[in-house]
């Protein structure tokens, strides 16, 4: 089995859909009330959560399968931008998700909104290293 293929498809996942997120999902908010902007995020965020957590953390341990059995660094550098995006998340995205969780729709107002346009921008972040994560294994099999 091929570990690296494994790897960039977990990461390629993982890329595609934080992408998805900031480019399509979250826009796709701002024309929502405050109050509905903030629900859907609410909605949306746990599922988001455990499909990128789980892609991250396949991505990471597959590249260091992959460095193991191939002895390329390449392989090791994209296990650990992808293991970054826990890394990125629980230091700088975690309270801004912990503050929206916490938040009532029924009082969001134009702080929330601020708020969720911050957290996409943190977001971005994510989809960034997938994206490094995604060339280091693709350049590691080629």
């Amino acid at each position: 089995m091929e570990f690296g293929a494994i790897a960039l498809a977990m990461m390629a996942a993982f890329t595609g859909a934080a992408l998805y997120i900031n480019l399509v999902e979250h826009p796709a908010r701002r024309v929502l009330l405050d109050g509905e902007m903030l629900a859907q995020w609410q909605a949306s965020y746990p599922r988001a959560l455990r499909m990128q957590a789980s892609l991250a953390i396949g991505g990471f341990f597959f590249g260091l399968l992959a460095a193991y059995w191939a002895g390329k660094a390449l392989y090791v550098t994209g296990a650990l931008f992808s293991i970054a995006n826990w890394v990125v998340t629980y230091r700088y995205i975690m309270p801004v998700n912990r503050a929206l969780m916490a938040a009532d729709p029924d009082t969001a107002d134009a702080v929330t909104r601020a708020l969720l346009e911050k957290w996409n921008l943190l977001h971005a972040s994510r989809t960034a290293l997938g994206f490094l994560a995604v060339v280091c294994f693709f350049l590691a099999l080629t």
